[in-house]
C-alpha cells in the first residue's frame, strides 16, 4: 500500500542559522513531525504502537536540499508510506514553500519494525497491517 500525507508547518525562528535559514538537521525534525501526523490521520498515533509495545527505530535517512526553508515559510510536507515485506518501512517526503508550490527538499527514512522488551525485528504488528487494509479497501 502506498498512502499519501500533507503535514503543514510554519518554522520557528529558533530553527534558523546564522545565515537565517532553517538549519539542514531540521529537516528531520520536520520528516519526523510529518511521520508522526501520517500515523495520526489513519488513527494510529505513534504513542499507541508503542503502547502496545512496538517501535519503529530509524536504519537510514537522506535529504536532498534544493532550496533554502526561511524563518515563518508555510511549508507543506507530503509524505509517502510504502509499505515493505519483512520488518522494514520505508516513508519518502518532498518539502514544498506553500506560496509558489516551490519544491525545497526531499528525502526519505528507513524504518525496522521491533518489540519494545527486546529491540528484536518483527514483522509489522497486526495493529498496524488493520489500519493498511482498512485504508487500503477505502481508497479502491
Amino acid at each position: 500500500m502506498n498512502y499519501v500525507h500533507k503535514t503543514f508547518l510554519r518554522p520557528r525562528y529558533a530553527d534558523t542559522d546564522q545565515m537565517g535559514i532553517i538549519h539542514h538537521a531540521k529537516y528531520f525534525e520536520y520528516f519526523e513531525m510529518a511521520r508522526t501526523e501520517l500515523l495520526r490521520s489513519l488513527d494510529l498515533p505513534y504513542a499507541e504502537l508503542e503502547n502496545q509495545g512496538f517501535l519503529l527505530p530509524l536504519l537510514s535517512c537522506y535529504c536532498k536540499f534544493i532550496k533554502p526553508i526561511k524563518y515563518d515559510d508555510l511549508v507543506r510536507v507530503e509524505t509517502l508510506m510504502e509499505t515493505k515485506s519483512g520488518a522494514r518501512i520505508k516513508l519518502t517526503y518532498k518539502i514544498y514553500r506553500e506560496e509558489g508550490n516551490m519544491l525545497l527538499a526531499e528525502g526519505y527514512t528507513e524504518h525496522s519494525w521491533v518489540k519494545k522488551e527486546n529491540l528484536k525485528p518483527i514483522r509489522p504488528p497486526k495493529i498496524f497491517l488493520d489500519v493498511i487494509n482498512k485504508s487500503s479497501s477505502s481508497n479502491d
